[in-house]
């Protein structure tokens, strides 16, 4: 081989090696992306589970008790405002829409539903947007979820 021959050769497997390297970092870009969304969503499924006052909350919403919109406006904005992070997630695509809606759409049909929870709130005004908006995609979805819900 001569000299010009090796030198293509070596240009063509450094093109090839960094093409090799170039798809080796978009694939370590999704695997991280879905990394991070996993850990969005697990701090968020923990946050909810964790918290006495939303688990008091979700009680009274599924109990239809009137002693909920006796609770204090702080504690129900506190839960309403959790479901909107919830919204503002999906939008900043922290946590896809599917797995929102699978595992926290549920709940945000139950406080959109309920009329104990909104006592002394203003459900139409323009703080709760968010929430009506997550609330609109919810019933838009109707419970049809792709058959496989992933980060």
């Amino acid at each position: 081989m001569d000299l010009s021959t090796v030198k293509d050769v070596s240009i063509v497997i450094a093109g090839v090696m960094a093409f090799v390297g170039f798809l080796g970092g978009i694939a370590e870009y999704w695997r991280r992306t879905r990394e991070i969304r996993a850990a969005h969503f697990i701090e968020m499924r923990r946050r909810f589970l964790e918290t006495p006052a939303y688990k008091e909350i979700l009680d009274q919403i599924v109990a239809e008790d009137p002693a909920l919109g006796q609770r204090s406006v702080q504690e129900r904005r506190n839960f309403i405002g959790f479901l909107e992070e919830i919204g503002l997630m999906v939008d900043s695509r922290l946590i896809r829409a599917e797995v929102a809606y699978y595992m926290f759409g549920h709940y945000v049909r139950l406080a959109d539903g309920s009329e104990h929870l909104w006592t002394d709130l203003d459900k139409s005004g323009p703080y709760w947007t968010v929430f009506r908006r997550l609330a609109g995609q919810v019933k838009a979805q109707n419970g049809h979820l792709p058959e496989r819900v992933r980060f």
